[in-house]
C-alpha cells in the first residue's frame, strides 16, 4: 500500500469513527454516546450545544454562567463560556469567555452555535451584538486565540467541493432607496467577501458542494 492509499484509508477510518459518536445535553450536561452506550462528560448543569471535531477526538460546547448578564445592542444577553474538551471528558478548558465592550463587534455573550472548521483546529459561534444582527466569531482551539469574523444572523461551513471552508453567512443589509433584506454570502476564510448567495442556500449546494 502506497503512503497516500494509507492515509486514505486513515481518514475514513477517522471519520467512520467519529461518525459512530454522537453528542448530545441531559440535564445541562454534555453526555455521548459510543456503540450504544451513553457517558456523560460534565456536571455544570448549564451546558448546551455540543459539538463534535470532525476526527472525534474534541467536543466544543456552551457554558452558561447562571444570573449574570452582558448588554449588547439587542439587550440584556446571557454570559457563556466556550468550552472544549476530549472526547473522553478530560482537558476540559475554557477557549471564550464573555466580554462586555462598547463595539459590537467586540462584545461577547449570549454565544450559540459553536462549528469545527473541516481540519477541527478553528471553532465559529454567534455572539448577541446588534439590534438587527448577531456576529460570528473565530476562536483558534491550538491557542485560544479568538477575533471578530462579519456581522451574522445564521451561518454554515462548507465542508466539501472546491469552497470547502467557506462560510455561508446570512446578513442584515440595507437598499440604497431604503428598506432592507436577509440574504446569503459566501465568505473565504480569511472574512473576504466572495458574492451573494441568495435567499437560501439550496441552488449553491447543489451546484458547489459535493456529498
Amino acid at each position: 500500500m502506497t503512503r497516500c492509499a494509507a492515509i486514505w484509508v486513515l481518514w475514513v477510518v477517522l471519520v467512520a469513527q467519529a461518525q459512530a459518536q454522537k453528542v448530545s445535553v441531559q440535564n445541562g450536561n454534555v453526555c455521548i454516546a459510543v456503540a450504544g452506550e451513553t457517558k456523560t462528560l460534565t456536571n455544570s448543569g448549564h451546558d448546551s450545544d455540543p459539538v463534535l471535531a470532525p476526527d472525534g477526538k474534541w467536543i466544543v460546547f456552551i457554558r452558561t454562567v447562571p444570573g449574570r448578564k452582558i448588554s449588547t445592542g439587542a439587550g440584556d444577553a446571557k454570559e457563556t463560556q466556550l468550552w472544549q474538551m476530549r472526547a473522553d471528558g478530560k482537558d476540559a478548558a475554557c477557549l471564550v469567555r464573555s466580554k462586555a465592550s462598547d463595539k459590537m463587534e467586540t462584545v461577547l455573550a449570549g454565544f450559540s452555535n459553536p462549528q469545527f472548521s473541516t481540519n477541527g483546529k478553528l471553532v465559529y459561534f454567534l455572539s448577541q451584538a446588534w439590534t438587527t444582527s448577531g456576529a460570528l466569531h473565530v476562536v483558534d482551539t491550538t491557542n485560544g486565540k479568538e477575533h471578530f469574523f462579519c456581522p451574522a444572523e445564521e451561518f454554515e461551513i462548507v465542508r466539501s467541493g472546491e469552497y470547502r471552508d467557506h462560510l455561508l453567512v446570512q446578513q442584515h443589509r440595507y437598499f440604497i432607496g431604503g428598506g432592507s433584506y436577509d440574504w446569503f454570502w459566501l465568505v473565504k476564510p480569511d472574512g473576504k467577501e466572495v458574492g451573494p448567495v441568495g435567499e437560501d442556500t439550496e441552488n449553491f449546494k447543489t451546484t458547489y458542494v459535493n456529498d
